[in-house]
């Protein structure tokens, strides 16, 4: 069996459906080391998985310009030090201390994260062998299917609408990188990166400039997506992308729960089942101060409802102030064990975050869509209505009375739970045949031979 390198981002999502391929890999007999760049030893070890700090990496090299008191003398210095500041964006890739790391683990295969540049290029340019792993539904661009930005639902007549769109999405992406590069004077993470691949013999014509995720994707490295081509846009996918489904770890173990939520949250549950109570679940907790305003209308939507509960983050609200009086059926808290609510709930309202319409897959929730509009929350709202496994709405337009009939019609409408059910048994069914794992036992035999 092989011994796999699994390194994501670190952040919450990703970080999270990694414990599900380390576990469904290690059952296989494969012996893993889960690394990542951001600090996540203790949740990572709590789930009882080898852990590797890798390298911070940094959204910019560092800025070493000397704090001039005139702007002129920094934009002088800038110029005339463009060798060494291009130097010393590469030094802050870290290439080297990651690369001592894998020299001593000797990975057979490393899983890397799609936007973990200086990983992909360092692994694949020292011979490592190399599989990306995408949290998203396709990024690459193919007939009838939108940028993963957009909230366009594709159809027949909207083909040409959806090309130019892309045309118009890489323009402003080339614009921006090219923007970036003068600006820093080829010494931001984009340049350092190409500078590097040239160096170290990467083929270049691999990278896809001018994408989401900025700067550039791959054409035809293998990429696993954790995502159900269920619920993808009819389309042909790009070559060597494989849907291997939702990663989620139902047994995590929540390092951040007390036991005083924990027994909270016992006994909303008990008191549901009892009165009969329908639970909706809202994980719409960022903090803008638009945010705070729509939060505000959910919980208005929900307290003329005593037969319906609301459970809510408390960052979706400005503090318990901004209510003169809780309302009896809702429920505040500063953190959720989302898993665990959601083996709960009745319909989950999100903002279009991927793991957790991933989540609701797993537990069969219906879903209410509000798009927080950023990175691909768009794309995933517009599939979950495309497929009718929820609504598809906008938080900037309906108020308290058109909340409270989208919430009705997800809880009362059963297409979306007989759907979303019909995503489950296919999501479970991929799991049983252990379609992962025999993706990566291909990969690796092919590989060896």
């Amino acid at each position: 069996m092989a011994k796999i390198l699994l390194i994501t981002s670190g952040l919450t999502g990703i970080l999270h459906a990694g414990f599900e391929l380390m576990s469904r890999l290690e059952a296989a007999g494969h012996r893993l080391t889960y690394a990542c760049p951001r600090e996540r030893r203790t949740e990572v070890e709590a789930q009882g998985f080898v852990y590797e700090q890798l390298p911070e990496v940094l959204i910019q090299p560092i800025d070493r310009t000397p704090d001039f008191s005139q702007r002129w003398q920094r934009i002088l210095y800038r110029l005339t030090h463009i060798r060494q500041r291009r130097k010393d964006a590469l030094t802050d890739l870290k290439i080297d201390d990651f690369i001592k790391i894998l020299q001593r683990l000797q990975p057979d295969l490393i899983l890397i994260d799609v936007e973990l540049h200086e990983y992909i290029i360092s692994s694949i340019s020292n011979d490592y062998k190399v599989i990306l792993l995408s949290q998203w539904f396709t990024m690459w661009e193919a007939e009838g299917v939108p940028t993963l930005q957009s909230d366009i639902i594709p159809n027949e007549n909207n083909h040409a609408e959806i090309r130019r769109l892309w045309q118009q999405t890489q323009d402003s992406r080339r614009k921006m990188i090219w923007r970036q590069k003068i600006r820093n004077l080829f010494a931001d993470r984009g340049s350092a990166l190409e500078m590097y691949a040239h160096r170290a013999g990467f083929p270049m014509q691999e990278l896809l400039r001018y994408q989401w995720p900025a700067p550039f994707g791959y054409r035809t490295l293998p990429v696993l997506s954790m995502t159900a081509w269920e619920l993808e846009f009819p389309h042909t996918p790009r070559p060597n992308l494989h849907y291997i489904g939702p990663m989620v770890f139902a047994q995590r173990k929540d390092t951040k729960t007390t036991v005083q939520t924990q027994k909270r949250l016992q006994d909303i549950f008990e008191e549901k089942k009892q009165k009969g109570q329908l639970l909706i679940y809202c994980s719409f907790t960022t903090m803008r101060e638009s945010d705070h305003i729509f939060a505000e209308k959910i919980i208005a939507a929900v307290t003329t409802r005593p037969d319906w509960i609301l459970i809510m983050g408390h960052g979706g609200i400005r503090g318990d102030k901004s209510l003169k009086k809780i309302p009896q059926n809702i429920y505040i808290f500063d953190w959720i064990p989302q898993l665990y609510v959601l083996q709960h709930a009745d319909c989950s309202i999100n903002h279009g975050g991927i793991h957790t319409i991933n989540e609701c897959v797993h537990f069969r929730v219906p879903m209410l869509v509000y798009s927080g509009q950023k990175s691909d929350q768009n794309g995933c709202a517009a599939r979950v209505a495309y497929h009718q496994v929820g609504i598809m709405a906008d938080k900037n337009k309906d108020d308290v009375s058109m909340i409270r009939r989208n919430i009705e019609t997800v809880l009362s409408n059963p297409i979306f739970k007989k759907n979303l059910t019909t995503v489950h048994e296919k999501y479970i069914a991929q799991k049983q045949n252990k379609t992962l794992e025999k993706l990566i036992e291909n990969f690796v035999q092919t590989e060896q031979k």
